[in-house]
């Protein structure tokens, strides 16, 4: 796990467990806030995919996991993003806030530990996951069926929305576990 973060610029420590914290909850209310107005202008039909690329923007500058970058190491194994370059950054300043170096291979390696502690997360987000799916599958079956609700209607618009976050957790919740619960970096060391 990387202690610090450049955004525009500035670097960011976040080698302890309360920024990591409070990190996490930042970009939950501000997606909670997204999703929010999103399901008040249009419940989410086309505003929805505007909260997808958030996600993706959060995961490749804050989080990682998925994409090299962010906090967390990526997930996979392979060698560098070719978006990554290595040599200078180009010539604006406003190009370097954004310019991004490409990492180490040793900075992409991960050793037994972090996956033991990457394999309890996605174990963790599955459980969450499976009961999404589940209020999901309920919530159709209660739109085509009405078994018990009789003339109480449960409108199409509650499964989309349960589906989009559905799908904005499954990007973002493994890396969310494991930067709530990783302890304070400057432990470690002693």
């Amino acid at each position: 796990m990387n202690a610090e973060l450049q955004l525009l610029g500035v670097r960011l420590n976040f080698s302890s467990r309360s920024r990591r914290r409070g990190l996490v909850v930042l970009v939950y209310v501000v997606l909670g806030t997204f999703f929010y107005l999103s399901w008040r202008v249009d419940r989410c039909a086309g505003t929805g995919i505007y909260l997808v690329f958030f996600i993706q923007l959060v995961n490749q500058y804050f989080f990682g996991g998925v994409v090299a970058g962010g906090l967390i190491r990526p997930f996979s194994k392979h060698t560098r993003p070719v978006f990554l370059q290595e040599g200078p950054p180009p010539q604006s300043r406003i190009d370097r806030w954004f310019w991004r170096r490409a990492p180490r291979m040793k900075d992409l390696q991960s050793d037994e530990r972090d996956e033991i502690r990457r394999d309890r997360a996605h174990y963790l987000a599955y459980k969450v996951m499976s009961g999404f799916v589940a209020i999901l599958f309920l919530l159709l079956y209660f739109i085509k069926e009405r078994p018990f609700l009789g003339s109480i209607a449960v409108p199409f618009d509650w499964a989309l929305g349960t589906a989009l976050l559905a799908v904005l957790l499954a990007q973002t919740l493994p890396q969310a576990i494991l930067l709530w619960t990783e302890p304070d970096m400057e432990e470690e060391r002693q």
